[in-house]
């Protein structure tokens, strides 16, 4: 048996090194457990006044990146009966910088009206080098190399991250890819340079080559040509790209950022041949300065498997600056999301996105719509819905089934990941979107300009790392249907 829970604890670390992978994102526990000791019904005067905080366990974190989390501080007075909620709000605001396992707050009377603060934390593991197997952007999700497999499509390579890079919340990426892509970035982002902890600054570089690309959209997929495969030597795109950016996070819950971006990209002869619209000048090379504004507000509870709250985002981009007359784009997009506990483990939650672009011909290498970068109605995770313009709406009834956490302390020694929660969520969801597209793709019209409608049950597994994994049974408003299976939440 206790072989057993040996595979069992080397299973799930492998589970988590796909995921992490999968999802990009930081790792963590779920946030399981009594967040706040205290009793404020027990206080012996009205009001408190906090006289010292005490921060245990942040062995590498540095205490300002965790006080800037905080609503509290020393000195300050507040009411008895705010002090429990209050405190249950700075857990959920630490355990969302995604740094720690679990957060508990103590709160200590020393005398009538004034109080201590100790604040438990358990660091996450910060330094992640992760060998991993993928598929290229191309392919967009699992479900459409499931549809036709070919092991010629996998990318292979390591991943190293470092969070929380000098305690300081900073992150420092480096991808070395290899196979159908070969990619080679780095990025490292600081998200506080001032003494405020206010701006933040993001820097990144990224040379990449693909054997092959797909030069055009047949009948909403992706067709990609066999005359760049027999030339493997000569890929059929090569690109630079390199960034700079600048966040301002003027409160807990909001965030501001401006971003400048370079790209240069060079494609093969053969696919300007196969799709002269693929860039729309005599060239096969296409540069081009991107400006960027973005702004968001997080509400949620744990922004890992949203359960509460809200959030909502907004995206203003301008594709050529004048520089290369290569490309002129203008773009904008936004998205909400709420997310209610209706009780007894059920919860619902709905989304809204919308896209709007200009001008009306852009280059097919810079055409948008549904079905890229992980944005899709479920039931048309095989489509790509091109268009200069998008709106969708998806929601969600789900039912928590199972809410557990398994102790492996006896067989995997390392704290961070010894202790493995599991939540399981049966769900009924329904999806609706229109796409507007006033380009003459007479090859692709089937789904575009008229009432889109996906409806389905799944499952959806949640466990340490802030892994998911969604297993959904959909039917499209043609009467299609079929599995569908995913690594990342839907909205």
């Amino acid at each position: 048996m206790r072989n057993w829970g040996k595979y069992i604890g080397w299973l799930w670390l492998g589970m988590l090194a796909f995921s992490v992978q999968a999802q990009n994102l930081p790792t963590g526990n779920s946030p399981i457990g009594a967040p706040v000791r205290s009793d404020s019904s027990r206080f012996l005067s009205d009001f408190i006044t906090i006289d010292r905080i005490f921060v245990l366990g942040n062995r590498i974190t540095k205490q300002s990146i965790i006080e800037r989390e905080l609503s509290i501080a020393e000195g300050l007075t507040f009411p008895t009966y705010e002090i429990n909620e209050l405190l249950k709000k700075d857990r959920q605001k630490l355990m969302n910088t995604r740094l720690f396992l679990d957060v508990e707050f103590h709160v200590v009377e020393i005398q009538p009206g004034s109080a201590d603060i100790i604040i438990k934390v358990a660091e996450r593991w910060y330094t992640i080098p992760t060998p991993y197997l993928t598929l290229p952007a191309a392919v967009r999700n699992i479900n459409v190399f499931l549809d036709d497999p070919d092991w010629n499509l996998l990318t292979y390579g390591i991943k190293f991250t470092q969070f929380n890079f000098r305690g300081r919340n900073e992150r420092l990426a480096a991808i070395a890819q290899f196979g159908f892509t070969r990619q080679f970035s780095l990025k490292y982002s600081v998200p506080y340079v001032d003494a405020a902890q206010k701006n933040g600054i993001e820097l990144g570089f990224s040379y990449s080559e693909n054997r092959n690309i797909n030069y055009r959209t047949v009948d909403h997929n992706f067709q990609f040509s066999n005359d760049v495969l027999d030339a493997p030597l000569s890929p059929a795109l090569r690109e630079v790209t390199a960034l700079v950016g600048w966040t301002y996070r003027p409160s807990y819950y909001n965030v501001h950022g401006i971003t400048l971006s370079y790209s240069d990209a060079l494609v093969a002869d053969t696919v300007l041949g196969l799709n002269p619209t693929y860039f729309t000048h005599d060239n096969n090379r296409q540069q081009y300065l991107m400006l960027s504004y973005s702004a968001s507000g997080d509400h949620r509870d744990f922004i890992g498997y949203p359960l509460k709250g809200y959030r909502w985002r907004a995206l203003v981009s301008k594709v050529g600056l004048g520089v290369f007359d290569h490309v002129d784009i203008f773009r904008v997009s936004g998205s909400y999301s709420h997310f209610f506990d209706l009780g007894k483990g059920f919860y619902f939650a709905t989304s809204a996105n919308g896209y709007v672009s200009t001008p009306r011909f852009q280059p097919y290498a810079n055409f948008r719509g549904l079905g890229y970068r992980g944005l899709w109605l479920r039931g048309y995770e095989l489509d790509v819905i091109e268009g200069q313009s998008f709106i969708m709406n998806q929601n969600t009834i789900r039912k928590r089934i199972f809410d557990r956490e398994f102790d492996f302390s006896r067989v995997i020694p390392i704290d961070q990941f010894n202790v493995i929660p599991l939540s399981i969520y049966l769900k009924g969801y329904i999806d609706q979107g229109y796409v507007s597209n006033t380009i003459p793709y007479e090859q692709s019209d089937r789904l575009s300009n008229r009432y889109l409608m996906g409806y389905g049950l799944g499952i959806d597994f949640v466990t340490f790392y802030d892994s998911v994994f969604r297993v959904e049974y959909s039917w499209k408003r043609d009467g299609t249907n079929g599995p569908y299976y995913s690594f990342r939440t839907a909205f």
